[in-house]
C-alpha cells in the first residue's frame, strides 16, 4: 500500500486547498493524486490528511483508506510531490528527497516513527521528483505537465469540417461526446490540445496548445493562450493565458485572466481582469497566510479560492490572493489580499448566506452539498479569516 500524506507545506497553498487536500490540486490534465495513482495502477492507496478534511476526503475517494495508522509501514509519498519516475515500493528504509525537499519515506511493516523525526533518523535516498511549494509553481509547471500528459494520452476523435487546425492534427484529440464547432481555430504548433468528453469549443474560439479542456467544459468565443487547463464543467470566454481552472468555475465573459489559478465554483463577473506583470517589471510579491513572499518571477497573476464571486469590471492586482467565499465588488484595483468570506472591503459574508449561495450554485451543475462538506465550511468560517 502507498500512503499519500499532507505535510506542513500545505499552509503556503491554503488559498487553494482550504476545502480540499493538497494532492487534489490540478497541474496539467490531472490532479497531483491522479498522477501518483497512474504510476502505481495496481496498488492500493491510503490518504493522510488534516483531521477537518477526513470526512470530505473519504467521500471524494471512497476506494482509499483515509488517515490510517502510521504503524502499517510501506511507501509514504508527500501529497505535494510530482514524481518524474516511480519510486520502488519495497527497499531499505529511507527518507526520499529531491534536492532539499522531502518527497516521502519508506518504512518496514509495523515500524512506527513520527514523520518529523524521519529526516534525522533514516538514511537519505535521492529520487527524481518535484515538490510544489507555492501556488505559482502549479501554474508554472502546468504547460510542462500538459505537454507530457497529452502527448502520452492522445487519440480519440478529431475535429469536424469547418474547424481550422494549425499545426500537426495528430496533436489534437476530441473525446466522445465532445464537439469542436465550425468557425473555431485550434493551434497545435505550441503543443497538444485535448477536448475531453462532452466538452465544447464554440464558434469564434482560438485555442493554442498545450491545453486541456475538461469534461463538460465550454470554451465560448474565447482566446485561449498556451498553458491552460480547465477542469470539468467550466465556462470560458474572453482571454485566458497560462492558467489553471480547478473545475466548475465560470469566466464566461470578456476580460483577461493570466498566470493564475482559479479554484472551484468561482464566478468571475463580466470584464473581470487580472494583472500578471508589474509596470516596473519587478518580481511579483504575494501575500500567503499573512506572510509576504517574493516569487522571484515577473509573470504572476492571481490565486482565487473556492466559491469566490467578483462583480462586473473587477480589476485584480498583480499577485492578488482571494480567499474562499469572498464576494468582491469594489471599484478600482483590488488589494493584494482579500480575506475569506469578505463581503467587499469592509464587511464579512454571513455564514448562512455563503452556504445558501453555494448550495444553489452547486445544484445548477447537479452537485449536492453534503453534510460533511457543510461542516467543513462551518469550521473554516470559525477560523482566522485571512487567506
Amino acid at each position: 500500500m502507498i500512503c499519500v500524506y499532507e505535510d506542513e507545506g500545505w499552509s503556503a497553498l491554503s488559498v487553494l486547498c482550504d476545502l480540499r487536500p493538497v494532492f487534489d490540486l490540478r497541474c496539467g490534465r490531472l490532479t497531483l493524486l491522479e498522477k501518483l495513482r497512474r504510476r502505481y495502477l495496481r496498488t492500493a492507496f491510503a490518504l493522510q490528511v488534516r483531521a477537518e478534511l477526513a470526512e470530505v476526503v473519504a467521500e471524494a475517494h471512497p476506494d482509499c483508506v483515509v488517515n490510517p495508522p502510521l504503524a502499517r509501514g510501506g511507501l509514504f509519498l508527500n501529497g505535494r510531490a510530482i514524481l518524474d519516475a516511480a519510486v520502488p515500493l519495497s527497499g531499505p528504509e529511507a527518507v526520499l528527497v529531491a534536492g532539499e525537499e522531502v518527497v516521502g519515506f519508506r518504512l518496514k511493516p509495523g515500524r512506527e516513527v513520527e514523520r518529523e523525526r524521519l529526516v534525522v533518523s533514516l538514511p537519505v535516498e535521492p529520487v527524481k521528483a518535484r515538490v510544489i511549494r507555492f501556488p505559482w509553481e502549479l501554474v508554472e509547471l502546468n504547460a510542462v505537465e500538459l505537454a507530457a500528459e497529452l502527448a502520452a494520452g492522445r487519440g480519440g476523435g478529431r475535429a469536424g469540417s469547418g474547424v481550422g487546425v494549425v499545426g500537426p492534427r495528430r496533436l489534437l484529440a476530441v473525446k466522445s461526446g465532445a464537439r469542436v464547432w465550425p468557425g473555431t481555430v485550434i493551434s497545435t504548433e505550441t503543443g497538444p490540445v485535448l477536448v475531453d468528453r462532452n466538452a465544447q469549443v464554440r464558434p469564434g474560439s482560438f485555442v493554442e496548445g498545450p491545453c486541456y479542456i475538461g469534461p463538460g467544459t465550454a470554451v465560448d468565443g474565447a482566446k485561449v493562450r498556451p498553458g491552460c487547463s480547465f477542469g470539468p464543467h467550466c465556462r470560458i470566454g474572453g482571454e485566458v493565458e497560462a492558467s489553471v481552472f480547478q473545475g466548475y468555475s465560470n469566466k464566461h465573459h470578456d476580460g483577461f485572466i493570466g498566470h493564475s489559478f482559479v479554484g472551484e465554483w468561482v464566478n468571475l463577473g463580466a470584464g473581470t481582469t487580472n494583472s500578471d506583470l508589474k509596470n516596473a517589471y519587478d518580481p511579483v510579491r504575494v501575500e500567503l497566510a499573512g506572510r509576504v513572499c517574493d516569487t522571484g518571477r515577473l509573470k504572476v497573476g492571481c490565486f482565487i479560492g473556492d466559491h469566490v464571486k467578483t462583480a462586473i469590471g473587477t480589476l485584480l492586482n498583480t499577485g492578488t490572493v482571494v480567499g474562499a467565499f469572498a464576494n468582491w465588488f469594489e471599484p478600482g484595483l483590488s488589494p493584494k489580499a482579500v480575506a475569506r468570506f469578505a463581503r467587499g472591503a469592509g464587511a464579512r459574508l454571513a455564514l448562512a448566506e455563503a452556504l445558501a449561495t453555494a448550495r444553489a450554485v452547486m445544484a445548477r451543475r447537479g452537485v449536492a452539498a453534503t453534510a460533511a462538506w457543510e461542516r467543513l465550511v462551518r469550521s473554516l468560517y470559525r477560523r482566522k479569516s485571512r487567506a
